[in-house]
């Protein structure tokens, strides 16, 4: 072969590759949503979105908007609880509002992640459902620390600029939640519905459209049952990096054992790593943790030291 035609294969496989990229614009750690995954979704119109714009009319705006002109952010350690499973809808629920969290509904991991991105109690418009016994967006998900919670927030973006608005997005998205900003008339939200962000924190046991919503998001889709290619904003790969590694730590919203770990420390699964707890796994600072050993004799958990099987 010549050289004109080595470098004519070489242009050739290019732009295939460009083309391919062109319409593959998801990452390949992503698979695309089944379509019984897709009919879990919701489609705008849940009836816990009915009361979003009773909801904003009880807002007091602050004059936060310049906070958000940068994408700008800490991100905090997750940190280790309980999984109570108490239902909000039961008289046994703890409805006492504790300071430690942002807003009631709210899960305590998530409520420190809001206040790392600079979302302040006001704004949070929507968090467990009024139905809190139905099976909508909002439904209550479990209980964390004596928390009910929901994983799906809503937040107001009175006083914004679009790029205030994705600014907060891509904040979000490097603190671990797959949000979208519903824009009404655009990118399948319905024209007739109020514009807010939709947020849902991937690292906490959720619902099975929640973790549709999640999977839909890291494939740049909206997130609704159009399931439609998200237009308004292309997070960066570290945001995205950011929600797949919450969404391993819940073990893809299964569980709320994942707390953040050291990398290459060794831990018992359930402390700071999801997993079994009779197994000791290694912390690999993204995605799943990988297994050391299974402990026949079962799991110890050494406070400031590696974990070891017994």
């Amino acid at each position: 072969m010549t050289i004109k035609h080595v470098w004519r294969a070489v242009l050739v496989a290019a732009l295939v590759h460009v083309g391919a990229c062109a319409t593959q614009p998801t990452d390949d750690l992503d698979p695309e949503l089944t379509p019984a995954e897709i009919a879990e979704l919701p489609d705008g119109l849940a009836p816990d979105h009915d009361d979003l714009a009773a909801l904003l009319a009880q807002e007091q705006p602050q004059p936060d908007a310049d906070s958000f002109d940068t994408t700008d952010v800490e991100v905090p350690v997750d940190e280790p609880g309980t999984d109570d499973d108490v239902d909000a809808s039961t008289d046994s629920a703890p409805f006492q509002v504790n300071l430690a969290v942002l807003k009631f509904g709210i899960h305590p991991r998530a409520s420190d992640a809001f206040r790392a991105a600079g979302v302040p109690a006001w704004r949070i418009m929507q968090t467990i459902g009024n139905a809190a016994a139905s099976a909508g967006t909002h439904a209550q998900d479990g209980t964390f620390n004596g928390h009910p919670y929901s994983a799906a927030t809503d937040i107001s973006v009175s006083g914004l600029s679009s790029t205030q608005i994705k600014n907060l997005l891509e904040r979000l998205g490097r603190l671990g939640f797959a949000a979208w900003y519903r824009n009404p008339g655009h990118d399948g939200w319905p024209s007739s519905e109020v514009r807010h962000i939709h947020a849902v924190w991937a690292n906490c046991k959720m619902k099975s459209s929640l973790r549709s919503q999640i999977r839909s998001w890291l494939v740049g889709r909206n997130g609704l049952v159009s399931n439609t290619l998200y237009s308004f904003y292309h997070w960066s790969t570290t945001a995205k990096a950011a929600v797949r590694h919450k969404f391993g730590q819940s073990a893809s919203g299964t569980t709320n054992g994942g707390s953040d770990c050291f990398v290459g420390g060794a831990y018992c699964g359930g402390d700071k790593v999801s997993g079994d707890k009779n197994t000791l796994y290694r912390c690999t600072g993204s995605g799943a943790p990988t297994v050391i050993k299974h402990c026949t004799r079962g799991c110890s958990v050494n406070s400031g030291d590696d974990d070891n099987c017994k």
